[in-house]
């Protein structure tokens, strides 16, 4: 399936409109990131990217803070930009070097749910001090 496939299917799925039913959904940022983002980083990503560990390559994705001061390389993510978002970059597994998880790649759809999230410009509706 294409990446412009999968995220418009993943956006009528978050819409939560059925037949009949156009237009009465809303989008919100916050609980898109709860209930699609976060899970997949306290999953995949925490166990070296939290402060609930010892913190690898200085990024942190338990925060907004986090991910936007970044780790060794800068940011983690270019909200509206999967190009210059080093985070899209290490999980599509396109340099083996950078790859995360490095032991193994992502499944597609949590893939196109990050790819989504940073293109809908990474709303994240956690604080510093609230992970």
């Amino acid at each position: 399936m294409k990446p412009f496939t999968i995220l418009l299917t993943i956006l009528a799925m978050l819409s939560g409109a059925g037949a009949g039913e156009a237009g009465s959904a809303t989008y919100e940022p916050a609980q898109f990131f709860r209930t699609q983002i976060q899970p997949i980083l306290e999953r995949r990503c925490y166990e070296c990217h939290s402060h609930q560990h010892e913190v690898e390559g200085e990024l942190a994705l338990d925060s907004e803070l986090g991910w936007e001061t970044g780790g060794e390389n800068g940011p983690a993510v270019k909200p509206g930009d999967l190009k210059n978002s080093p985070l899209i970059q290490a999980i599509r597994h396109l340099d083996s070097d950078s790859a995360m998880p490095p032991k193994k790649k992502l499944p597609p759809i949590e893939i196109a749910l990050l790819e989504t999230w940073v293109l809908l410009g990474a709303p994240d509706p956690r604080t510093s001090s609230n992970p």
